[in-house]
């Protein structure tokens, strides 16, 4: 009897690791279905050479992104910070934008902020922000200084795979807003999440996981 006591106790020690890796991997799992997508932002100087927006603008735009992504598992966080030099502080064209592509970074997505961003199909018309396809199929966003909060949540939900404006009053896809609250419809939210796995399965975007904590 004393003798199968070392045993018990070395099968229970298996028991209690085999239990810890899939605790572990089943953790793993559970983070993977939240990704953080990394945001690769440039910004504009104005004709003082100062930033044409403070990190306090930045943020509140990926806070409101935040808030219409988290719930479907999808997060983004600042992790790459780069100044936009000059010509490209205003667009005008589809020459313009394009000329972007070359300043994007690879798996992350690239944000252009802008002083000023022109309509490139009703020239005079300015726009907040806009989700473009480059050279070779490169995609980016790109967002003026006179852009809303939800500007880029907007441009994101296109660059998510949501294509289409919507018409519906305080869809975020919409350009209509009457101070209600603004939403994703479950078509749009579909949209995203299948989009989210497709990034991630292609390698088009990295889970970037949350920023370290200093000790």
């Amino acid at each position: 009897m004393k003798a199968a006591q070392p045993r018990a106790r070395r099968v229970a020690t298996v028991v209690s690791v085999v239990v810890a890796l899939s605790l572990a991997v089943a953790g793993q799992a559970a983070a993977a279905e939240e990704p953080i997508f990394g945001l690769s932002i440039a910004i504009a100087r104005d004709d003082k050479g100062e930033r044409v927006v403070d990190d306090a603008w930045v943020e509140r735009q990926i806070d409101d992104a935040n808030g219409f992504f988290a719930p479907l598992g999808t997060r983004f966080r600042w992790t790459i910070e780069k100044p936009l030099a000059e010509p490209h502080g205003e667009l005008h064209t589809r020459a313009d934008r394009n000329a972007l592509t070359p300043l994007t970074e690879t798996n992350a997505i690239d944000v252009f902020v802008v002083r000023a961003l022109e309509d490139v199909d009703e020239p005079g018309r300015y726009r907040m922000g806009v989700c473009w396809t480059g050279r070779g199929g490169k995609r980016f966003i790109v967002v003026a200084r006179t852009a809303r909060p939800t500007v880029l949540a907007h441009e994101l939900g296109h660059f998510f795979g949501n294509r289409q404006h919507s018409e519906v009053v305080n869809n975020l896809m919409s350009y209509s807003r009457d101070g209600g609250t603004v939403f994703l419809d479950a078509r749009q939210s579909e949209t995203i999440q299948r989009s989210t796995r497709s990034f991630l399965e292609t390698g088009r975007l990295l889970d970037v996981g949350p920023p370290r904590r200093l000790r």
